[in-house]
């Protein structure tokens, strides 16, 4: 079952503090390769990666809208491809932490199907705390860092 890397992923995101970047940089790139999936993007999965109620880029939201918001934008953009750059994800997490902070530079591209695309480098930021026994995204944030084209 392709869900189930879900909290696999939150895990190695949050305990790769003492991981070289490589490894850093291969566990981002595992959880952004979820939204360049339109297959992998399910209210199951948005449940599991996220808390019930989230800070997600600035609006209080729960996990369901999360969801929604996260399925517009990719009937909107059905071609989507998301990496971390290479030496950019950092975190602040120690060994069963409860709380714990995740950063990266993302390289990014998008397209519909009318040929419209855009592309570009975001900052990203993941806040991580424990809810119901498991690390679980409770706050997302990003902002331009290039590109728009």
């Amino acid at each position: 079952m392709r869900h189930a890397i879900a909290i696999p992923i939150l895990v190695a995101l949050s305990g790769a503090a003492g991981a070289t970047p490589a490894q850093r940089d291969a566990h981002m790139d595992d959880y952004l390769a979820i939204w360049s999936r339109n297959g992998a993007i399910t209210p199951a999965i948005v449940s599991r990666l996220y808390a019930r109620r989230v800070d997600y880029y600035g609006h209080a939201m729960s996990a369901e809208a999360v969801y929604r918001d996260k399925l517009a934008f990719t009937r909107a953009w059905p071609v989507r491809r998301y990496a971390a750059v290479p030496g950019t994800v950092t975190n602040d997490c120690g060994a069963g932490a409860d709380r714990c902070r995740v950063t990266a530079l993302m390289r990014w591209s998008r397209a519909d199907g009318a040929g419209h695309s855009a592309s570009g480098t975001n900052s990203v930021r993941l806040d991580l705390a424990r809810q119901d026994g498991a690390l679980k995204i409770v706050r997302e944030s990003g902002a331009p860092a290039s590109g728009r084209r």
